[in-house]
């Protein structure tokens, strides 16, 4: 059984999951715009990585695009976002709301903390932040806009070992 993981990062929270995997598993992990068609359609099964930028999930597009090789591949999928574990209804609104419909039957789903460091946000982004903050404050509902790292690798065994169990009996 070949894999691959697939992902695509914004400030480095996502890449750092899929190296963890990647080394773990050994089996590559590529970033979206990099991986080819062969590649992918060479795969039995897809490791897919994102992260939720403003609610949307960065690989939807590549999803979209990717979607005729992927349907019907084993897909596991984790999601690094700012959203806490325990609002499993909102994180899995997220995958429902980004991800083209015929791939949710075969995705199982992990969900792992990101990280904000301020400083190193571009300008557009900071001002997202700040002004996703105040309007927060105006609605009542206080947002958190501070440097935070809540990066963990270790909540990667879950995936870790759902994709050693697939790989010895391979049915979705």
């Amino acid at each position: 059984m070949r894999g691959i993981i697939i992902f695509q990062s914004k400030y480095g929270a996502t890449r750092q999951y899929a190296n963890r995997i990647s080394k773990t598993l050994q089996i590559p992990a590529i970033a979206a715009g990099e991986v080819t068609p062969s590649q992918l359609a060479a795969a039995d099964f897809v490791i897919l990585g994102t992260s939720i930028y403003i609610g949307r999930m960065l690989l939807r597009g590549w999803l979209e695009q990717q979607a005729p090789i992927l349907k019907g591949k084993p897909l596991f999928l984790f999601v690094v976002c700012a959203t806490k574990a325990e609002k499993q209804e909102k994180l899995n609104s997220y995958v429902v709301q980004n991800m083209p419909a015929p791939l949710l039957t075969y995705c199982h789903r992990y969900f792992y903390p990101g990280k904000i460091q301020f400083r190193e946000l571009s300008f557009t982004d900071k001002l997202k932040v700040r002004a996703g903050g105040l309007m927060a404050r105006f609605m009542g509902k206080p947002l958190d806009v501070s440097d935070f790292n809540r990066i963990d690798e270790t909540l990667t065994a879950a995936l870790i070992a759902d994709v050693q169990s697939f790989h010895q009996h391979p049915n979705p």
